[in-house]
């Protein structure tokens, strides 16, 4: 295959989410969202899966990362329903935390522009972590999350594509190693090749 091939953009596409992974990992555990804490690590772990596979030519480990891919799709749609509080869900919820901390995104006090107010004393929770929204905010934390999830969303549905592109590649390369005896360990031409020798010799003579 050539540079500019499935492959090769598989193995970009592969990078560029582990990335955009470690990215979005870094922030849910600064927000303690332990729900996407969790998935994202599993994430991880299938990308590179998914990247080894592809660069040692193991079709069976690109299956496995397009499956996944197929999952992260549907649970960053989940997270973006949850942030833009779609059929029900509610961004205050403490779905994500697993009810262990009161935090929430961390873009909600650490947006684009946004300002801090520091609590009254006092007035703060009884664990002292400050919950306080940032305000004058230029993007709302929820819509910083739904374009996070959007992002995951278009470079895993073109992660699936390619990946099962190469898997049909790879598949078809094996079949035809295959049919012309590259898997043989004693091809024809071994065998046929000893009587020929034989009848030259005594022809010769």
């Amino acid at each position: 295959m050539g540079c500019c091939s499935g492959r090769c953009t598989l193995i970009f596409l592969c990078t560029f989410q582990l990335v955009t992974a470690l990215e979005r990992q870094l922030f849910d555990f600064l927000g303690y969202q332990w729900a996407p804490i969790l998935a994202t690590f599993i994430h991880i772990v299938m990308v590179i899966l998914g990247l080894f596979g592809t660069v040692q030519y193991r079709p069976r480990y690109i299956v496995v990362y397009a499956v996944w891919a197929a999952i992260w799709i549907t649970w960053n749609v989940f997270i973006t329903c949850f942030y833009l509080e779609v059929g029900g869900l509610s961004k205050d919820s403490e779905l994500l935390t697993f009810n262990l901390s009161r935090h929430r995104s961390w873009w909600r006090e650490h947006g684009p522009g946004c300002q801090r107010e520091e609590p009254v004393a006092g007035s703060g929770p009884p664990n002292g972590q400050a919950l306080v929204p940032g305000v004058s905010c230029a993007l709302e934390h929820g819509y910083v999350e739904a374009l996070h999830s959007a992002l995951q969303i278009l470079v895993a549905l073109l992660g699936f594509v390619y990946a099962c592109y190469v898997v049909s590649v790879f598949t078809e390369e094996e079949d035809s190693f295959d049919f012309i005896g590259g898997f043989d360990p004693f091809p024809l031409y071994h065998v046929t090749e000893k009587p020929s020798n034989l009848l030259f010799k005594q022809a010769y003579l």
